[in-house]
């Protein structure tokens, strides 16, 4: 498709139309505090593909077309930093690659996206499957005593300890560790900050120190991990990696506490996004269960005997990759984008001023409807090898776009694929009660109430 034919429109005067107030507490009144996912696709049906409103002084403007989200990802990328719909991500991460721009984002995207090419990520594929195999055989305790598990908390258990081993060489999620249960309240009360941002960190509310606790822990953990490093640079994971990485171009490495800011940023990256995805996939599995009988008999053919996944495995299990597509597409892992505009720039017509909000939903744009027939019917089949060639790439975004693609989505993918796969070989998972479950956007897209399942043998 000729994406410039599809954005150029004629010049039109004035402002995109908008709810008076906040965009956001628009939205909020609309569908409820819990339903802000809802209200945004019906943001678009009352105002149309540019929603214009004001947050404070600042101009914020919406873009729920794809092709307009394309042109900010990609086409006009340059143009757009991350700016201040970032800040209370630094809060935690500091200025890793998520958080950074400018020319800093420029070298630490140059020293590291060496070392998460798809080939690079295949060093960590026995890590993965024996990790998930650790998972399974509490599972088989778990089917002989007929339980119920809570499958959020066990796709978290399961993500920590492969970013936590991948990272540190250290299991995170199988056992409680304070750093893991630090990172985890951190990362649940940047959500909540985002909402309220303007409210002063200084003031001594209890979620302030509480936070101001949690980052101390994760500080120390990490800087511990950084300094053992220094200390056995021969050990294999991704601070080693990081550690010995040096920039091509003044040959400098990277000082602690850039590392600490990368290294949280990885870690915040590879655990609640994946294990929020991999819910959602056991979710939907369960509601369509002629996908999971699908992909269960392409397990049985590629995994024999139910050995575990490896990186030869990958391009043969086709049908479990659809199903992780799928479900990325109808539950992206970042429901929104945020950037600012440097200069002044037109989108759909409409004058955007220099330094405006513009936020951006992956959400949306998985639900296009000219991309996207019946967009909330789970289908995996979109993702098979003529639908995704007639499709444009624009219109699927789970990652991002462009220059700033999520760095870590190689490895992501595959611990998705071996995940479903392997646990699909050896058990069934029914949902109980059997019930639709609503999705709520808290920094991921999250469930409103637990996926409880009770797991069986198959």
């Amino acid at each position: 498709m000729d994406v410039e034919k599809t954005t150029d429109y004629a010049p039109i005067s004035g402002r995109p139309p908008g709810p008076k107030s906040s965009l956001f507490k628009t939205i909020a009144r609309m569908r409820g505090n819990t339903n802000r996912l809802q209200g945004v696709l019906q943001a678009r049906r009352l105002y149309g593909d540019i929603v214009y409103s004001k947050i404070g002084p600042l101009n914020s403007y919406m873009l729920l077309r794809p092709e307009f989200v394309y042109h900010v990802l990609v086409t006009n990328q340059k143009n757009y930093i991350k700016g201040m719909g970032y800040n209370s991500l630094r809060m935690l991460m500091g200025t890793g690659l998520l958080t950074s721009d400018g020319d800093l984002w420029k070298r630490q995207r140059r020293l590291m996206s060496p070392h998460f090419t798809p080939i690079a990520t295949l060093d960590f594929s026995d890590l993965m499957s024996e990790t998930i195999q650790h998972m399974l055989a509490r599972w088989d305790v778990a089917a002989q005593r007929a339980e119920t598990l809570n499958i959020d908390l066990e796709m978290m258990h399961l993500t920590m300890s492969i970013i936590g081993r991948a990272m540190f060489s250290f299991d995170l999620g199988g056992q409680p560790t304070e750093a893991g249960h630090a990172m985890d309240e951190a990362f649940a009360f940047i959500p909540k900050r985002s909402a309220n941002p303007f409210v002063p960190m200084w003031l001594p509310l209890p979620a302030h120190r509480h936070f101001a606790q949690n980052l101390k822990a994760i500080d120390k953990f990490i800087y511990d991990q950084i300094a053992e490093g220094r200390r056995n640079p021969d050990r294999e994971n991704f601070l080693s990696v990081m550690l010995k990485v040096q920039d091509s171009e003044t040959g400098q490495g990277m000082d602690d506490r850039q590392l600490r800011d990368e290294v949280i940023t990885l870690f915040f990256a590879g655990f609640e996004t994946t294990a929020r995805t991999l819910t959602w996939g056991w979710y939907l599995l369960n509601r369509h269960p002629e996908a999971l009988e699908k992909l269960a008999a392409e397990a049985r053919r590629v995994l024999p005997s139910g050995s575990p996944a490896s990186s030869a495995d990958l391009e043969r299990l086709t049908y479990t990759r659809m199903v992780v597509d799928e479900t990325l597409r109808i539950y992206p892992p970042t429901a929104m984008l945020a950037r600012q505009n440097i200069a002044e720039d037109q989108i759909g017509g409409y004058r955007i001023p220099a330094m405006s909000l513009v936020s951006l939903s992956p959400y949306v744009v998985h639900r296009d409807a000219d991309y996207w027939p019946d967009a909330e019917r789970f289908d995996p089949e979109r993702f098979g090898p003529e639908a995704v060639a007639a499709r444009p790439k624009f219109a699927y975004i789970p990652f991002a776009a462009g220059p700033r693609v999520c760095l870590g989505n190689s490895f992501a993918l595959m611990e998705m694929v071996y995940a479903f796969a392997m646990a699909a070989f050896r058990f069934n998972l029914k949902q109980v009660p059997d019930e639709v479950i609503g999705a709520t956007l808290s920094g991921t897209i999250q469930p409103t109430s637990p996926l409880m399942m009770q797991i069986t043998r198959r």
